[in-house]
């Protein structure tokens, strides 16, 4: 391994029970260590987009979240997954939704991307013939049988109504029933869990990707999807563009192409939260704005939100951002060895009571840090929203030197 990579995870935003704190740090610390285990064995790089959708694999494989094995049930308590996948380097991105039957939705979504930029860098292939275009997004009951194309781990028919359902999820359900049939109303202190589980990702060469996973809201109508499951509503992500130009060309050419050479921010997001707060108020947008040209990261995260609560009709977005921002090349800094060195900003915004993250910079002459964490939202975070759905806004920052290669 050469040079340094930087993952993040998110397990989602929400309130998070005292009796499964310690699991939770423990599975994104898993989701870190399995990712960095790839990557030093790797006999060839891999892509910051298969290693952000690597990192997905621990929550999707686990009873714990809110993605694959185990996730929020439909009405009619089955289990539909949803997920996605955005690449900075190709400026593209793929989302799978109401998909049911398939072991670990993400690594169909990033399969889709996969497919889709071989055909567009001329790769042959009899199926997309004659300008057939390769889905970048697919839902509903095909997606199994896709997945399986793949080489996938599905479901068979027999075991689809019960695959990935656990007890845990069944009670979460029953609860839920009650609840919305007036039984009983909610207690103080119940765990919530706001859908969407989410790792972004920035390889050596400043690469970046950004991918989710979800289950959905609980008794969610069939069909239905967040933002895991439309493209750019709930990640993102964009490499930096230096802005230097090559110096040639006409000055007219150079006065209409001015405003597209200015430099930009490399970013990635991965979003958690109400699905339809985050696609109404095009949250992820408005981020991705800000990101790519603000040197300050805190600033960018609280205006996109404030910005995204207007667009929401005045309603608070309920959730959490992860995001990352690398500055262009052409402000990196050399050290006395040579190294090119970029300063890295991984911020973190909700207005949920917690949200659990983590984060690993692991370089190839050192042994990988690893910081993982559920952050609490201060009784002093700024409020936004109207009067009657004010929800509070905290941001944590982190600052890592990063070396870079190819720049």
């Amino acid at each position: 391994m050469e040079g340094d990579w930087l993952l993040a995870v998110h397990s989602g935003a929400g309130r998070y029970g005292a009796s499964n704190e310690a699991a939770y740090l423990s599975l994104l610390r898993c989701a870190l260590e399995s990712t960095h285990r790839v990557i030093s064995s790797a006999s060839c790089p891999p892509t910051a987009a298969e290693m952000a959708a690597h990192l997905l694999q621990s929550f999707e494989l686990s009873r714990l979240t809110n993605a694959g094995l185990g996730a929020n049930l439909t009405e009619q308590g089955r289990v539909e997954c949803e997920a996605s996948v955005a690449c900075g380097e190709t400026h593209s991105v793929s989302c799978c939704g109401a998909v049911r039957g398939v072991r670990r939705p993400s690594a169909l979504a990033l399969r889709l991307l996969q497919q889709a930029t071989r055909v567009e860098e001329g790769d042959a292939n009899a199926t997309f013939a004659f300008g057939r275009q390769p889905p970048l997004v697919v839902v509903g009951d095909h997606a199994r049988q896709l997945a399986r194309d793949f080489g996938l781990e599905t479901a068979t028919d027999a075991e689809l109504d019960e695959f990935q359902v656990t007890d845990r999820a069944q009670q979460h359900w029953d609860k839920w029933r009650r609840r919305f049939r007036g039984a009983e109303t909610e207690a103080e202190g119940d765990e919530e869990r706001l859908d969407t589980v989410g790792a972004i990702c920035m390889d050596p060469r400043g690469n970046v990707a950004a991918a989710l996973s979800s289950g959905g809201v609980a008794l969610k109508v069939p069909g239905r999807l967040g933002l895991a499951g439309c493209p750019r509503m709930g990640c993102d992500a964009a490499n930096a563009v230096d802005g230097r130009g090559d110096g040639n060309g006409s000055r007219k050419r150079k006065r209409s192409s001015r405003g597209q050479n200015k430099a930009k921010n490399a970013f990635a997001v991965a979003c958690t939260g109400r699905g339809e707060q985050f696609v109404r108020s095009n949250l992820v947008g408005a981020l991705a704005r800000r990101l790519a040209r603000s040197s300050d990261v805190e600033r960018a995260l609280r205006k996109a939100v404030v910005e995204s609560t207007a667009a929401n009709g005045g309603r608070g977005i309920e959730g959490g951002v992860l995001a990352l921002v690398a500055p262009p090349p052409c402000t990196t800094q050399m050290r006395a060895d040579g190294d090119n060195v970029r300063s890295v900003e991984l911020g973190v915004a909700f207005t949920t009571p917690c949200m659990g993250v983590g984060f690993l910079h692991c370089r190839a002459d050192a042994e990988p840090q690893v910081q993982v964490e559920l952050l609490r939202r201060p009784e002093t975070s700024q409020a936004q929203g109207s009067d009657q759905q004010q929800l509070a806004i905290h941001v944590s920052l982190f600052r890592l030197p990063v070396l870079s290669q190819g720049i």
